[in-house]
């Protein structure tokens, strides 16, 4: 009786007051918990918007290199023929100078053998000239 009596008038009893007083601090323990809990979220959203900012550059980044990669591709190609025609034409230029190597070596073997041969005639003609002029 006395609590509808008190309610009437809009008052509470002592032990309601003290349920109701631990309830709002509860609510208030809980509602700070949740505000933490939402500033959280918030800051783990705006780094998982960074992160997903981050990755969205990277994924740009690599569309873009796979879209250059057959042209890079075609140009290696290309670098890949002009290498290998430098590569033959350099065998051929070894070839060549072995060849003209072997060509000087034999020209000057000629050649010495051509001066001793020179040597042999002019020692003759030196002999035949000092015998036709003979004091006689």
């Amino acid at each position: 009786m006395l609590h509808s009596l008190l309610g009437a008038v809009g008052l509470a009893s002592a032990g309601q007051a003290r349920t109701l007083t631990a309830r709002v601090d509860t609510a208030e323990r809980r509602a700070t918990e949740l505000k933490r809990a939402v500033d959280e979220a918030r800051e783990e959203a705006k780094r998982w918007k960074g992160k997903a900012g981050e990755l969205t550059e990277r994924v740009a980044k690599a569309e873009q290199a796979a879209e250059r990669l057959p042209k890079v591709e075609r140009e290696l190609q290309q670098v890949k023929a002009r290498d290998e025609k430098h590569v033959a034409q350099l065998a051929e230029v070894r070839e060549r100078m072995l060849r003209a190597e072997r060509s000087a070596a034999l020209s000057q073997e000629h050649l010495t053998a051509t001066e001793a041969k020179l040597d042999v005639i002019e020692a003759a003609l030196g002999v035949l000239d000092r015998r036709t002029r003979k004091p006689q």
